[in-house]
C-alpha cells in the first residue's frame, strides 16, 4: 500500500502532447489532445487517485479516469494549454 502512495503521480508533457498516470505498476499514457471534458467527482471507484476529491477526465469517445492532483487548477491548466478545446465542470 506504502508502494501505491510513493509512486502515484500525474505528469503532462506538452511537447509530446501527453498525460502520463503512473500508479504503482500500472501507467497510463493518454494522448491530452482525445481529453473532452474534467469534472469533479467524489466517486469511491477504484483509481489511481490518493484522495476521494478527485477529477473525472473524459477521453477518446467513452473513456474516463480518476485522478486526485495535488493543485486542481494547475493541472487543469497545464492541460488547457495543449488542449484549449478541454471542457471544466
Amino acid at each position: 500500500m506504502i508502494w501505491l502512495l510513493r509512486s502515484t503521480y500525474y505528469e503532462v508533457q506538452p511537447q509530446a502532447q501527453l498525460l502520463r498516470i503512473v500508479s504503482g505498476p500500472l501507467t497510463w499514457q493518454i494522448p491530452v489532445t482525445s481529453i473532452t471534458r474534467i469534472k469533479p467527482s467524489h466517486n469511491v471507484l477504484s483509481s489511481p487517485a490518493l484522495s476521494l476529491d478527485r477529477l473525472k477526465i473524459y477521453y477518446n469517445r467513452y473513456d474516463e479516469i480518476l485522478v486526485s492532483p495535488r493543485d486542481k487548477a494547475n493541472f487543469i491548466e497545464a492541460l488547457r494549454q495543449v488542449n484549449p478545446q478541454i471542457q471544466v465542470g
